[in-house]
């Protein structure tokens, strides 16, 4: 075997489909045609995954008072609908509606104070 490897390799292809610019084009139509491929189809899979993605809570519950707490950057406003996805205990993960910062980690007594929520 030579020592020139990938040129021979790249020449000897080339010459077999007609020139350089035929295997270039033979090599980013397939590339092209892979990632299409692949692209389409992850794609499609994150939109099945995404619809059939369901937000499974613990209940929904509406504000009855206007709350906040600064440190976290919540605040909740009269009417605003939170679903409660976990509690342990005093600490509760809350999500609020149509918020992008979502979810929150909130203390019982203070979703008791702002909301229709009873505790356990």
């Amino acid at each position: 075997m030579s020592n020139l490897g990938w040129y021979q390799w790249i020449t000897t292809a080339s010459k077999k489909v007609g020139g350089p610019l035929n295997l270039l084009a033979i090599i980013g139509g397939s590339c092209l045609a892979v990632g299409g491929t692949v692209g389409s189809m992850i794609t499609n899979k994150y939109r099945d995954i995404k619809e059939k993605k369901e937000l499974k809570t613990l209940g929904t519950y509406s504000v009855t008072k206007d709350a906040e707490i600064k440190k976290i950057k919540l605040l909740l406003k009269t009417g605003d609908q939170i679903a409660i996805l976990a509690a342990d205990n005093d600490t509760i993960l809350i999500a609020k509606n149509e918020d992008k910062d979502n979810p929150y980690f909130v203390s019982a007594d203070f979703l008791m104070a702002c909301s229709d929520y009873k505790g356990k």
